[in-house]
């Protein structure tokens, strides 16, 4: 019998297998038995986190011979359904059954009334492949389909589809899986195959995997292979291109020495065992966030990717860690654009051991910047006003920084919106004046909002609004409180003094990316919509 994939073999047949998505499963089992059968439904989310998956079970509750709910996989419509082959469940292709003659022949056998089972199901894969004379074709029918059809569409990118669709189905979006329901997924496998592993070593197939169930059973079965069935963590990081943590520190260490010579070594070595730089790049950014975390706290407990003996061996303050993780994060957002990885990574390696070349020594570092030390008379006056201030600044009235109220947030539609409008020039002027937000990190007032601004990238400014990318979760939250927006304006005003600022919000950079990969979507499909007043929602959090 030939081998079939981990991926395959433990796909869930049941809502109680599916990992994660509790939510959406509730939802459905509670329609179910509310016999409140939506005609039309839309999975969205990540590549590998159960939307087909989820569509095939959802269509065994609609037939299954022990009655609506049930999944018993047993009767002959449950196994028909699993095996692919049950006449009444059809699932489409739309990456190649894309055009209006595929619709056309799906719309005439709809009417057709289910030949076993109870509903006629219609399972629509990457639905949004499909051309736009497709979906006018289809808008009728999804509205309005024949009694016992239920149409399922699927699809990693719903942005793509037309708001006529979209308004015509019920949306469950899919969230990547947690690391938790990942590993205890895993480890029922591992378990099921007789694969011994290191307990390190499924972590790291889960941070590679990214909340993706598929993504995280097929290197398990990879892994598996090629370790003969005693999975460790060396064999993941031979696999995939992967640097130990042992390696890493070393790497920080040069750094830290300045040690240019070996930067470059290593980096030649590296590219040799054809290390995956764009996930080293990641890997150095989530050491240092680690590292920023026990210098806060000192608790070990809270350390996921690093030990806490390896972090000590590296002497870098907090404000050093911090601007170091800006350069790499900076870097990371390059990584898609440039030809040579290899020089991107190895420039801004040399970049980071200039830091300690430079005058931000640690102790300079740690000290709020304006409080250098008194110059030398031979000095000229004018070094004195660059990090200083105006006194009147220290009279400008705002309230103490907050934690906790509503927020500022901003929905996949109202940032495609933002970024219509759009000034490039004037985000420009935010940029080249982004430094000059350090001045003000010792004024009594506005140094609490000059620093969680400072470690801010401006992304986006439109008409008042300034949309900042902010990895820090916490100065994120701070950024898009409505009780902080006053100080916030405020300071920009003093930064650009030639632009109007109405509000600061702050994104990660992944959803900052994100939005602009759909934005270029839209614009080359010439589906971008009409610009309109900018509203920003709120949330109390």
């Amino acid at each position: 019998m030939a081998y079939k994939a981990l991926y395959r073999t433990y796909r869930p047949l049941t809502f109680a297998d599916v990992a994660g998505q509790s939510t959406i499963i509730k939802t459905l089992q509670n329609a179910l038995k509310e016999n409140k059968i939506a005609h039309a439904y839309l999975f969205a989310g990540p590549r590998g986190t159960g939307k087909t998956t989820m569509a095939r079970i959802f269509a065994k509750a609609l037939n299954c011979e022990e009655g609506q709910g049930h999944q018993c996989n047993n009767c002959l419509n449950c196994t028909s359904i699993n095996e692919g082959s049950h006449p009444d469940v059809i699932e489409i292709d739309a990456a190649s059954n894309r055009g209006i003659d595929e619709v056309r022949d799906l719309i005439t056998k709809v009417k057709y009334a289910p030949i076993r089972g109870k509903y006629k199901v219609y399972i629509i894969d990457e639905v949004h492949m499909m051309t736009q004379e497709a979906f006018n074709a289809l808008l009728k029918t999804l509205e309005e389909p024949p009694v016992n059809v239920v149409f399922i569409l699927a699809t990693t990118e719903p942005y793509k589809l037309m708001p006529t669709i979209l308004s015509r189905c019920q949306r469950y979006d899919f969230s990547k899986v947690s690391d938790a329901d990942l590993l205890k997924r895993l480890m029922v496998v591992c378990e099921k195959e007789n694969i011994n592993y290191e307990p390190d070593a499924l972590n790291l197939i889960i941070s590679l995997a990214d909340g993706g169930v598929r993504d995280a059973l097929s290197m398990l079965d990879q892994a598996s292979s090629y370790s003969n069935g005693n999975l460790k963590v060396s064999d993941i990081e031979e696999i995939y291109g992967l640097l130990s943590n042992r390696e890493k520190i070393k790497l920080l260490k040069y750094i830290s020495d300045q040690n240019i010579l070996a930067i470059t070594n290593e980096l030649q070595e590296l590219e040799k065992r054809g290390i995956d730089f764009k996930r080293l790049n990641n890997d150095l950014i989530e050491i240092l966030k680690e590292r920023l975390i026990y210098l806060a706290t000192k608790e070990p407990s809270l350390l996921r990717k690093a030990k806490e003996t390896e972090l000590k061996e590296l002497n870098f303050s907090k404000e050093m860690t911090m601007k170091m993780i800006d350069i790499l994060l900076e870097a990371s957002a390059q990584f898609k654009i440039v030809a040579n990885i290899k020089s991107l990574l190895e420039i801004t390696l040399l970049k980071l051991a200039s830091l300690n070349d430079s005058s931000l020594t640690n102790k300079q570092i740690e000290k709020p910047i304006i409080e250098t030390p008194k110059i030398q008379k031979e000095e000229p006056i004018k070094k004195e006003s660059i990090n200083k201030p105006l006194p009147e600044n220290d009279l400008i009235e705002v309230s103490p920084l907050e934690e906790h109220g509503k927020c500022y947030v901003l929905d996949e539609e109202e940032i495609i919106n933002i970024m219509i409008q759009a000034s490039k020039e004037q985000k420009a002027l935010c940029i080249n004046n982004w430094s000059s937000i350090s001045n003000y990190l010792s004024n009594k007032k506005l140094g609490p909002y000059a620093s969680i601004l400072r470690l801010s990238a401006p992304r986006i400014y439109s008409k008042g609004y300034l949309i900042v990318e902010n990895d820090f979760k916490v100065n994120s939250l701070k950024i898009n409180l409505i009780k902080n927006q006053e100080g916030l304006t405020k300071l920009m005003k003093l930064i650009v003094p030639d632009l109007d600022f109405k509000a600061i919000v702050s994104l990660s950079k992944t959803d900052f990316l994100n939005y602009v990969q759909k934005f270029t979507n839209l614009s080359q499909a010439n589906k971008l919509p009409i610009s309109r007043e900018i509203k920003i929602k709120e949330k109390e959090i």
